[in-house]
């Protein structure tokens, strides 16, 4: 799965232990997302990670540890 810059942050941002648990913290966090372009990428993250399982999720995790290094 291709992330841009922008959806790769807020997956920084708000990335946990599974696909369900992230996409609840980014749908929380909308409420608190002021910034046209930032409300945007939230959106087309959520819209990816909607459809992804927890194997396909588990292959985003060893990729955020090393961002988060």
């Amino acid at each position: 799965m291709i992330f841009t810059a922008e959806e790769r942050q807020l997956l920084m941002l708000y990335y946990y232990s599974s696909a369900v648990e992230t996409v609840e913290i980014i749908r929380d966090a909308l409420n608190d997302i002021t910034d046209p372009a930032e409300r945007i990428a939230a959106f087309s993250l959520l819209r990816k990670l909607d459809g992804v399982n927890e194997l396909n999720f588990g292959e985003i995790e060893p990729e955020m540890r090393c961002f988060c290094v």
